[in-house]
């Protein structure tokens, strides 16, 4: 206690300094709309630095499993293309690759990520600069991540599925039904998939995929699986999905850019 106390007679004056500062600065984010953007700007890119800097050792120590990661990829990608080549002419390959791309994928890491609160964010290491931002789709190896809420010049931060304000379109593979998935602030392994009407024919163990129906994710992106259902009120299942993303792991995501987002856009905005 002694301590303290001739610390803070010692810093008295710095640490007076620093709070009239905090008072200041306080003082004009709130008198002007314009200031208060500037400062909440420079805060995201400040505290984008540090956690880039702090998130090294995590990284570095998770390096095996996501070296791993990678082989096992690379080897299912190469699959993929031997079973293309044999199955399509080589002609009809050319002409597609030819054509304009609809989605494009910016690879990026995750600097903070919080789990375990109601309200969960994520902030990665690529912003404007790289081609980044809000309302893009993200997404990692094994499934849905979240969707782009805003980003600065090297920085963007997302509201994951794991964020109570989190809602997407999603549908269940084996019948193509849609609904809205959610987050009820329980496990972070876990969601709720909603509206499924009550006459359709549950599977344990189905996967669900994103819907297509908006711009901002392609469709058949995996999800999660189905662990149990429920029908205690109304006309529609109360459907938990056990995600297939664990957000506690995970490190390297893809940000979606879809090169026809403002047309399709458009288009829907003027026909509400």
């Amino acid at each position: 206690m002694k301590t303290l106390l001739r610390f803070i007679q010692k810093y008295s004056n710095f640490l007076l300094f620093l709070l009239l500062e905090t008072i200041a600065i306080t003082f004009i984010a709130q008198g002007s709309s314009y200031q208060k953007s500037r400062i909440i700007g420079l805060n995201r890119q400040v505290t984008g630095y540090i956690f880039s800097k702090v998130d090294g050792a995590r990284e570095y120590l998770s390096l095996k499993g996501v070296n791993q990661q990678l082989v096992d990829e690379n080897l299912e990608l190469r699959n993929r293309l031997d079973r293309i080549s044999g199955q399509m002419d080589s002609t009809i390959v050319i002409s597609e690759f030819t054509k304009p791309y609809h989605y494009f994928y910016v690879p990026s890491r995750i600097v903070h990520n919080s789990v375990f609160k109601q309200y969960n964010y994520i902030t990665l290491n690529k912003g404007k600069k790289q081609g980044v931002f809000k309302d893009m789709g993200v997404i990692s190896d094994h499934g849905l991540v979240g969707i782009v809420l805003e980003s600065s010049r090297n920085f963007a931060t997302v509201i994951p599925i794991i964020n109570r304000d989190f809602r997407l379109s999603v549908k269940i593979k084996s019948n193509n039904y849609a609904g809205i998935l959610r987050w009820e602030g329980e496990s972070p392994l876990y969601a709720v998939l909603n509206e499924i009407p009550f006459h359709l024919e549950i599977p344990k163990g189905d996967t669900i995929l994103t819907s297509g129906f908006s711009s901002i994710f392609p469709e058949g992106i995996e999800v999660g699986i189905i662990e149990s259902y429920s029908l205690e009120k109304g006309n529609f299942y109360d459907i938990r999905v056990k995600l297939s993303t664990n957000f506690q792991s995970l490190f390297h995501v893809n940000v979606i850019r879809n090169y026809k987002h403002e047309e399709q856009q458009n288009l829907e905005d003027r026909i509400r």
